[in-house]
């Protein structure tokens, strides 16, 4: 393994772009933050109107 010079390591670029998958994973994260949100908003109501079924 080559070792590199401080010069060197400065003058490395790369791994800065985004990418499809990167930018879908951010998508799915959003979408199940929203997902949980959304059905505990959906708990409460039921549970503060009184609509909830018995199980």
């Amino acid at each position: 393994m080559k070792e590199l010079t401080k010069k060197e390591m400065l003058d490395i670029n790369g791994g800065t772009s985004i990418t499809a998958s990167m930018l879908n994973a951010v998508y799915r994260l959003i979408d199940a933050v929203y997902n949980v949100g959304e059905s505990l908003g959906s708990y409460i109501r039921r549970k503060v109107e009184g609509k909830m079924c018995d199980i």
